[in-house]
């Protein structure tokens, strides 16, 4: 008979150091946790993680708490939240409404909220956000739900317009496109 589960969020800081991801895997293992989406990055030094697990029913946020936080060492204690999520979350965003959105220019103070308020504005939900600076350049790579957004035709003049307002080079494409022009193939 299947025990019934209980899904969490968790996110994980601390200095980074070698073999932190295989122990948080590890203790998450030793507790029956089913690891099933994870982000995970070093910025500066600071390691930085957040993951999807479900446990069993029997497994509580104070327990996950405790054991990830034991498995910290001097150098580099983490600073873990533990989350338990409700059967009231909205459902996962529609491939079909699925994009890529890039925009880059000089960097600057803003950017990030500039580009954001666009967004905001035009009812687009950002799912996953990278940015980087390369040679003054300021990178930002959105991967954006567009199923509240009223009019893909509006939105492109929109977008259009913006870049130019902002002088920022923007491109949208849908995913599957995005995917098929940057996919690595292997031989």
């Amino acid at each position: 008979m299947n025990q019934p589960r209980k899904e969490f969020i968790i996110s994980i800081t601390a200095r980074d150091r070698v073999g932190i991801i295989h122990d948080v895997a590890g203790e998450i293992s030793y507790m029956n946790g089913d690891l099933a989406d994870m982000r995970q990055q070093v910025l500066h030094g600071c390691f930085s993680m957040i993951l999807y697990v479900s446990f069993p029913g029997t497994v509580d946020r104070e327990e996950i708490t405790r054991r990830l936080i034991a498995i910290s060492d001097e150098d580099s204690p983490m600073e873990v939240s533990v989350r338990e999520l409700d059967q009231s979350l909205p459902p996962s965003a529609d491939e079909n409404n699925c994009y890529v959105l890039t925009a880059s220019g000089a960097d600057r103070i803003g950017f990030v909220a500039t580009v954001t308020r666009f967004c905001k504005d035009h009812r687009i939900n950002i799912l996953d956000l990278t940015t980087t600076v390369d040679d003054n350049r300021y990178i930002m790579i959105l991967y954006v739900d567009l199923g509240d957004c009223a009019s893909m035709d509006r939105l492109r003049t929109n977008l259009a317009e913006f870049a130019e307002a902002t002088d920022l080079n923007m491109v949208l494409q849908h995913n599957e496109i995005f995917k098929a022009t940057n996919e690595i193939k292997i031989f």
